[in-house]
């Protein structure tokens, strides 16, 4: 996988406040974007989705969710990949939106299988902060 981050408003300076604390969100949310990315590229939705939060789920050709159980957007997200091979899943951004809020922007490449079409696309991955600990809560697939 390719890492090119832009991580913004999550390291703290002297300027700005202790620097430490800071850094040890971004470590945590830093940790949960390459799990989430390991479990895409392996298809282990379940695993990526994990058994507490509802999910919304936004996917090409399909108007977005309202909020589905972990299983239930499991056995979405796998349906909706079920004919692919990922070849990369490039993290551009990853980003807080404030301190219970972040997004993960990366270039999902993959091919579609029995064809020799390769085929790019962009998620975004929703997360929100519940206590010390990052949760997934929106998936958006755009091609």
């Amino acid at each position: 996988m390719t890492w090119l981050v832009a991580l913004t408003a999550a390291l703290g300076t002297a300027a700005t406040g202790p620097a430490l604390p800071a850094a040890a969100q971004a470590d945590s949310l830093m940790a949960v974007t390459r799990r989430a990315t390991a479990q895409w590229m392996a298809h282990d939705f379940a695993g990526l989705l994990g058994s507490g939060e509802a999910v919304m789920v936004h996917l090409p050709g399909a108007e977005p969710s309202s909020p589905l159980r972990p299983a239930h957007a499991a056995e979405l997200l796998g349906e909706f990949a079920e004919d692919t091979r990922e070849l990369d899943l490039t993290v551009l951004v990853v980003r807080k939106v404030d301190p219970d809020r972040a997004y993960v922007e990366a270039q999902r490449d993959y091919q579609v299988l029995s064809t020799a079409v390769q085929r790019t696309e962009t998620l975004y991955l929703g997360f929100r902060r519940v206590g010390t600990s990052w949760h997934l809560v929106e998936i958006r697939a755009l091609p």
